[in-house]
């Protein structure tokens, strides 16, 4: 374990470091657990982050009325126990007694609520308030993300005192449990955010978190430090001192630093080394299945994107088999549909086309992009915008050259580090997005939700029909008759040619023996607070 060194000892100590700093890069901080994140994380607000990356940093800082256990599992959070109406729409949480946040402040129930309507209140801009109109549909949450409600009066989250916070929605949710953790419903602590505005509470210097650790230091394109949080309800299982998330753009380098010991787990591996590592490291070696969707979303407001036709040459004329088994080989599966492949009891449709051949897809695809003007001599430009990873380049590189090839369209790939990327998304400056969504939970409807026009206004996809349909779905009580309904959604979506389906995508990890507790998730939580580390 890492201990707070004084006196001699924490000199040596720090004479050690600045010698290794000044060789070169720092070696990995023994009784430290160092965590590749990929990409500089997007934000740190723990009411604005959508990104899932970052999401791994927050989990550990926050903690919502649930926490995901190992291997992904609902446990109780910070609320020890819940009950649930008859009817489904009214879940009713007890926080546990005595539960302060980093600085010894108490946590009351009011700090979840608050929590919630910051999130919706259109002035924080967040990505992530369509959780509680739509993946769950809390009543007066929309009139509040709509800007027609300017308090929390309406909203069916009420805090009755300051152990019980009460959740009232307008259609049942047996899902609800899903979307109750540190990711999508972390507290709010109102000192802080009052004294020290958005920019200032995520200060390292001023943050206030409730989790199993608190950030103490954040260097842009460097690191995250974490610290393990004493006054955390459960402190006294934490057993890793501190989390260090370091950014690793480049996966090859990533590798490297992990061979190294400077890396404990990594956030992605070496895509053209994954069957030799499945030799060379198979203890180390994760590969799982994960609730990640690609696909190839099309900017609507091109006006040669606009075509159905089109859309559906760019989406046939791409060979999924081939680009996943011998282009990009990361062990993906390819997909033509966007809400299945997760949950093996949901029967949800494919694409237009998914039941003819790939050379009759392709045939096709030529006729339509012929008839809609263009070839040889008015061939299609586009850009593809993708993430810096080296899948995901390897990916765009293969569908622009298949694009070419059958099409005649010029794709020109332009990679960008992730948060650029997610600006490009919604500034709109795009004409193809590599897009991909973790889900919540392995069900269609964290999916589903996402796609609706009234909670994600960058596609520019407006479909009152689907709106309506998934409207129906929630009112379903049990999740057979939900998941068919559901299905007549994702119909509607995928007609509609907004994207091209792609691949879901396994999580690809490797983690050092060292590391003890190490569990897959599906859904990707994996809170260090759950793992330990020996010498």
């Amino acid at each position: 374990m890492m201990e707070f060194r004084t006196g001699l000892r924490g000199l040596l100590a720090g004479v050690a470091m600045a010698l290794a700093c000044a060789a070169g890069p720092a070696l990995a901080e023994t009784g430290v657990l160092d965590r590749g994140i990929g990409s500089e994380w997007s934000s740190l607000d723990p009411q604005v982050n959508f990104d899932a990356a970052a999401g791994l940093i927050l989990m550990d800082a926050y903690e919502g009325l649930v926490v995901y256990g190992p291997g992904g599992g609902v446990l109780p959070g910070a609320a020890e126990s819940w009950t649930a109406s008859e009817d489904g729409k009214t879940y009713t949480f007890t926080l546990r007694e005595e539960l302060k946040w980093s600085n010894g402040d108490p946590i009351k129930a009011q700090e979840f609520v608050d929590s919630v309507f910051r999130t919706l209140d259109p002035a924080t801009v967040s990505e992530k308030g369509y959780y509680f109109y739509s993946v769950v549909k809390i009543k007066g949450a929309e009139a509040i993300a709509n800007g027609e409600a300017k308090d929390a009066s309406g909203l069916g989250v009420a805090a009755p005192d300051d152990r019980t916070v009460v959740i009232e929605m307008e259609t049942p949710a047996p899902h609800i449990l899903n979307i109750m953790g540190a990711f999508q419903i972390p507290p709010l602590h109102g000192p802080s955010y009052a004294a020290n505005g958005a920019a200032g509470f995520v200060d390292p210097a001023k943050l206030v978190s409730n989790g199993a650790y608190v950030i103490t230091e954040v260097v842009p394109q460097s690191h995250v430090l974490l610290e393990k949080n004493p006054n955390y309800w459960d402190a006294a299982n934490v057993k890793i001192e501190k989390v260090k998330y370091h950014v690793t753009e480049d996966v090859s380098t990533e590798f490297k630093r992990f061979q190294a010991g400077e890396i404990d787990v990594t956030y992605d591996i070496p895509v053209n080394q994954l069957e030799e590592l499945k030799t060379t490291m198979p203890d180390s070696l994760f590969i799982s299945p994960s609730t990640e969707t690609t696909y190839y979303s099309f900017n609507l407001t091109r006006p040669e994107l606009q075509d159905v036709n089109v859309r559906t040459a760019l989406s046939w004329a791409i060979d999924r088999e081939l680009l996943q088994d011998k282009i990009v080989k990361g062990g993906a599966i390819p997909s033509y549909s966007y809400a299945g492949g997760f949950d093996p009891d949901y029967k949800g449709p494919m694409m237009p086309g998914a039941e003819m051949a790939q050379d009759d897809r392709e045939a096709k695809a030529k006729e339509l992009m012929a008839a809609a003007g263009f070839g040889p001599d008015n061939p299609l430009k586009l850009t593809i915008v993708t993430t810096v990873a080296e899948d995901r380049v390897r990916l765009a590189q293969g569908v622009a050259l298949m694009w070419k090839q059958v099409l005649g369209v010029e794709a020109t790939v332009e990679p960008q580090e992730r948060k650029a990327w997610l600006d490009t998304f919604y500034a709109g400056t795009w004409d193809v997005f590599a897009d991909n969504l973790v889900g919540d939970f392995a069900g269609a409807e964290t999916f589903l939700a996402y796609m609706r026009p009234s909670a994600e206004p960058g596609y520019n996809w407006v479909k009152p029909e689907y709106d309506a349909q998934m409207d129906v779905a929630a009112t379903m009580p049990d999740k057979a008759s939900r998941d068919a309904e559901l299905a007549k959604a994702e119909k509607i979506l995928l007609d509609d040619v907004i994207f091209a389906p792609i691949a879901i995508e396994p999580s690809r990890i490797l983690v050092s023996p060292k590391v003890k507790g190490w569990v897959p998730s599906a859904a990707g939580y994996y809170n260090s607070q759950y793992l330990t580390l020996e010498p």
